[in-house]
């Protein structure tokens, strides 16, 4: 891959050392389940107060 310069060549690396470390965290579904609900509550309450 070539970058188009050094601060792209960082980011690029350290975004895929996150996705491997995140790869590597498996979460239950009971886990998945309850972080999707925090996000639908985040969500909605968003929405909201985008509406006000």
């Amino acid at each position: 891959m070539e970058y188009i310069n050094e601060f792209h060549k960082l980011w690029i690396e350290r975004t895929r050392q996150s996705i491997a470390f995140w790869s590597k965290q498996s979460a239950s579904l009971e886990e998945k389940k309850k972080q999707q609900e925090r996000l639908d509550q985040q969500k909605t309450i968003r929405e909201g107060k985008s509406k006000n």
